[in-house]
């Protein structure tokens, strides 16, 4: 199976199961990164969106990152991981996944 055989909520849900393991609820807010690759024209809109959006943005003609503090336990996480996923599909990107710090309490 490869990392495209997976949703993107399955791979959220073993991001936040490897934090678990470290003793990370997911419940404090921490930095936390979001990765989208395509063509300039996309990624231009997108930053565009997302810095309206009140996200960090850097990245060059075949990527962007963006970046946020948030928690990232599944109930806040859910409605901005289908956001990411609805604008990778509206500017006809690839949307990769996310990362973020461990947190611990």
């Amino acid at each position: 199976m490869t990392a495209s055989d997976v949703s993107h909520e399955e791979r959220d849900a073993m991001v936040r199961a490897s934090l678990e393991t470290h003793g990370d609820s997911g419940i404090t807010p921490r930095h936390t990164l979001f990765y989208f690759y395509g063509d300039d024209e996309g990624l231009g809109e997108l930053n565009e969106v997302a810095r309206r959006a009140g996200y960090i943005t850097r990245g060059d003609a075949e990527s962007l990152v963006l970046e946020t503090t948030m928690p990232v336990d599944a109930a806040s996480f859910a409605p901005v991981s289908s956001m990411m996923q609805s604008w990778a599909a509206a500017f006809q990107l690839d949307y990769d996944g996310w990362e973020c710090a461990v947190v611990t309490n």
